[in-house]
């Protein structure tokens, strides 16, 4: 991933437009609130699976990051959701 992305979800996670975590962002897809899912490419097969199943329910586009918990800052997370129209689209079209 470029270091734009990065850049991107750094500052959408620090604007609050983002929803961190595999609970958060199931609820946040769920409830029609996230515009694109990133996920760690370090994520469980199953787990993978399981959030693509549900983006493509949801109609919710989904990218595999390999430096996601770098871009926020917290290395544990493996799951992210943007919130926001404009960093999503930012984040598509510089990936």
């Amino acid at each position: 991933m470029g270091s734009n992305n990065l850049t991107y979800i750094g500052l959408a996670y620090r604007a609050g437009k983002t929803l961190a975590g595999s609970a958060a962002c199931e609820k946040g897809i769920k409830r029609g609130k996230v515009r694109l899912l990133l996920l760690h490419e370090g994520l469980s097969p199953s787990s993978m699976q399981r959030f693509t199943r549900l983006c493509d329910m949801f109609n919710v586009r989904v990218l595999v990051v390999n430096d996601l918990g770098v871009a926020i800052g917290r290395e544990e997370i493996l799951v992210l959701a943007i919130t926001d129209q404009t960093f999503a689209d930012l984040i598509k079209n510089n990936y």
